[in-house]
């Protein structure tokens, strides 16, 4: 049976950086976040990608999905795709042309901000969560990406996934609004408290004698369950702003 080829718009804002006189647009497609409601809820899971980036597949980077505005492709290396824990990670260099000029002055003066993505699904589950069927996208094969999309393929999308420094805020929201939590919900809130504590300053432990060592690893403990703690506290205010 052939596939029906898809889109999903992402809302992770594309960021722009010019070095060497070489303009490069980046963006990012999360892993692991459930989307608004299609009738159907989605995620993208962490394996989706994995065969069309090991076949080192020709994806295309568009312009609004039009293949007449061709802004790079895998194949000479100006469209570069990895995938890493959090999500796939996207680079595309721009041609000398008109419309990637256009293209790269509307995301850099935030006038067009919208990142898409078509695909065909090969390999899918299905569950259920708070009642609604879910689909699991375990492995899709991508065809190509597009920047400045002006009008996304599922309107009611727009707000699939809210990504600061790589941290799902849309999916981090939705689960601290629930009135009980689940075991998936505990383990949720673990990782992005993990995300979050990757980006406070490290610093080196100090020096104790050796007989403080099991004082020390209870200190740490009780450091940790106040910190996660705290930040609970600063994440369940996220319902109220």
């Amino acid at each position: 049976m052939k596939r029906e080829f898809q889109k999903r718009e992402i809302t992770s804002i594309p960021s722009i950086r010019e070095d060497g006189g070489k303009r490069t647009i980046v963006g990012f497609i999360p892993y692991n976040s459930r989307s608004q409601y299609m009738g159907f809820y989605e995620y993208i899971m962490p394996t989706a990608f994995n065969k069309t980036l090991a076949d080192q597949a020709d994806v295309r980077a568009l312009m609004n999905h039009d293949t007449s505005k061709l802004l790079g492709r895998v194949k000479n290396g100006s469209l570069k795709l990895e995938s890493r824990e959090d999500g796939l990670y996207i680079e595309c260099q721009l041609p000398e042309t008109s419309y990637a000029d256009d293209a790269y002055n509307l995301i850099r003066d935030g006038l067009n901000t919208g990142l898409s993505f078509g695909f065909n699904i090969i390999n899918e589950d299905y569950g259920i969560e708070d009642g609604v069927e879910v689909h699991y996208l375990r492995e899709v094969k991508l065809e190509e990406v597009s920047f400045c999309v002006s009008f996304p393929a599922y309107e009611e999308t727009n707000s699939v996934a809210r990504n600061v420094r790589g941290i799902n805020i849309t999916d981090l929201e939705q689960t601290l609004e629930k009135e009980q939590f689940e075991e998936q919900d505990y383990s949720r809130i673990q990782n992005y408290i993990d995300q979050l504590r990757e980006l406070l300053p490290q610093s080196e432990p100090a020096q104790k004698p050796e007989n403080t060592e099991a004082a020390e690893s209870t200190s740490a403990a009780e450091e940790r369950e106040q910190f996660y703690s705290e930040i609970l506290k600063e994440l369940r205010k996220l319902k109220t702003n």
